[in-house]
């Protein structure tokens, strides 16, 4: 009896072993590994942006079209002078005219000090206008509104308050010189 008792606790311990050393040995998992290096979702460079040293080296990394290509991966923020809008391109080649109204809100969104990034033409900021204004006469959800103008306003801020402050600004302006 003795023996049996041994035998099955010989095999039973013989088991467990096998059983942990295959659990170990299939856990490549790197989940639970720490984290050794810091970790940033805001940066838009996987290296320092490259300078250069004189005025010739800057001309180096322009292309023959003008494109300057010291910052890799960034595309061109201005078009290509060499091009123009083809002849039958819908739409005109200059901006609408701005009513009185119109200028009245963009010089109090001026006074208040508040711009719309990338909006050289005052395109973005007019159309705020007519939406806040389209909203409030059909009793629109002002939250929503809000929300819209927010993410409008908010690239260039430097933190969700003064995104805020600036769309309350632009609905005042709109309320107040548009409506």
């Amino acid at each position: 009896m003795t023996k049996r008792i041994l035998r099955w606790a010989l095999l039973a311990g013989a088991g467990a072993l096998a059983l942990s050393l295959v659990t170990a040995c299939g856990d490549d998992s790197t989940a639970s590994a720490p984290i050794t290096q810091p970790v940033t979702t805001t940066s838009m460079y996987s290296g320092s942006p490259q300078t250069s040293g004189s005025a010739t080296s800057s001309q180096a990394n322009e292309t023959p079209d003008g494109t300057d290509t010291s910052k890799p991966g960034m595309p061109a923020t201005n078009p290509n002078s060499a091009t123009s809008q083809p002849a039958d391109f819908p739409g005109g080649t200059t901006a609408a005219p701005v009513s009185d109204k119109g200028k009245k809100y963009l010089a109090a969104l001026k006074k208040m000090n508040v711009t719309f990034m990338g909006d050289t033409d005052n395109t973005i900021a007019l159309t705020m206008a007519d939406y806040i204004c389209a909203q409030r006469s059909k009793g629109g959800d002002q939250n929503v509104w809000k929300a819209i103008v927010l993410a409008s306003t908010s690239p260039g801020t430097k933190d969700a308050l003064d995104a805020n402050a600036k769309a309350d600004k632009v609905i005042k302006a709109a309320v107040e010189n548009y409506c």
